[in-house]
């Protein structure tokens, strides 16, 4: 495990049992020189902000979705690690900040980028309201191309065990759980996860790509209907599937 995450670890091996200081920099025969103590000591004090930070810029930038759908996301994350953690409240919420912040952090600058790109895109346009049938036109088409990135992760083997077990650790150095964490049994619905971020991204700016084009007077191309025709025979035969049992 990196230096890093080492300087926010908890004692290791403390399952079910009381656990020392969250921030425990220096190691038990006192190697570790002042310097490199309090080089991880800056580090642990900069991912601790990093939350407070994402949410005060976007406060400040009157990014009040994103806000909230974090300040929600965080709040739920909270409420069940301090239900299942075995530390102090303290050592929860700062162990909680930390990791929410480390995987908050690129999902902002992703959305952020691709926020501009369509703004970009669409030009005078990015104000003007989707009709209801081209809503339906990028939902038909989201589900397909969710399922062949899905299907692209899985053969790719992105999220490998190895990839996995580092998670694990992290997780297990940060919290002290009453059973072992195994990221492995949630492995589908994280490659759903990453394979969805893309379809996101890609769904903004094709609708950045339709209002520009509806500021010019221009029709939706008939090439989008055909496209979308897998994500509605999709879309059927789930929905069929559902009725039928």
């Amino acid at each position: 495990m990196s230096l890093f995450f080492t300087a926010l670890c908890r004692t290791p091996g403390a399952y079910a049992a009381q656990v020392a200081s969250l921030l425990q920099l220096f190691p038990r025969d006192g190697r570790v020189p002042g310097a490199a103590a309090l080089a991880l000591l800056l580090l642990a004090a900069v991912a601790m902000a990093v939350l407070p930070a994402i949410f005060y810029w976007q406060y400040r930038n009157r990014r009040w979705w994103p806000l909230a759908t974090g300040l929600t996301a965080f709040i739920l994350m909270q409420d069940y690690l301090m239900r299942q953690d075995k530390g102090s409240l303290g050592e929860t919420f700062i162990g909680a900040t930390t990791l929410f912040g480390c995987l908050y952090l690129p999902l902002v600058a992703l959305w952020e980028g691709n926020r501009r790109l369509a703004r970009i895109i669409a030009g005078d346009a990015a104000a003007l309201p989707l009709h209801a049938s081209e809503r339906l036109i990028l939902v038909a088409l989201a589900i397909p191309v969710h399922l062949f990135l899905f299907i692209v992760v899985n053969v790719l083997d992105i999220l490998d065990a190895r990839l996995l077990q580092r998670g694990d650790d992290v997780v297990k150095c940060l919290f002290s759980f009453a059973q072992p964490v195994n990221l492995q049994a949630y492995r589908d619905t994280l490659t759903m996860l990453l394979a969805a971020a893309p379809v996101l991204l890609l769904a903004t700016m094709l609708a950045a790509w339709l209002r520009r084009r509806r500021s010019n007077d221009l029709a939706m191309p008939w090439q989008l209907y055909c496209a979308a025709l897998p994500g509605v025979l999709c879309s059927g035969l789930l929905l069929a599937s559902l009725f039928m049992r």
